[in-house]
């Protein structure tokens, strides 16, 4: 596995070691480092060549409703992977768009704002105002 985007690794006074996932504060432990890693992908639903194993939905869509899913599932959740995240769009009727975001986004205090600032701004410039007029997040 390869070293997971946003996440430090310190060594603990035991030899332990710890991985935080900085942007949502998710932590980790191992007696290595490796093992640490390994906890943290899996905190963040990484597979073990550190892609997500949370699949896509623009399957569920057609129409416009699919192209929003497939813009999600490429540019954004390109956008989002630099803090180890993803989107997905869980549904979509009357200019509202209900998204999810997951890995790294999940549970981050930030996920509001970014869904807000990023997301639906990015979705208005592609789609227009007339077609994504809101998001919402998926709530757990």
């Amino acid at each position: 596995m390869s070293e997971i985007k946003a996440v430090e690794y310190s060594q603990k006074v035991d030899g332990s070691w710890q991985a935080l996932h900085v942007p949502s504060g998710k932590i980790s432990h191992g007696l290595t480092r490796e093992e640490a890693e390994k906890q943290m992908a899996d905190l963040l639903g990484l597979g073990d060549e550190g892609d997500f194993e949370e699949p896509a939905t623009s399957d569920r869509f057609e129409g416009v409703s699919k192209e929003i899913a497939l813009y999600l599932e490429g540019p954004v959740s390109d956008m989002l992977a630099a803090h180890a995240g993803f989107a997905r769009l869980e549904a979509y009727q009357d200019g509202l768009a209900t998204i999810r975001l997951g890995g790294g986004c999940e549970g981050c205090p930030s996920s509001r704002l970014t869904l807000a600032n990023g997301v639906l701004v990015d979705l208005q410039d592609k789609f227009g105002e007339d077609v994504i007029i809101d998001v919402q997040p998926v709530l757990y």
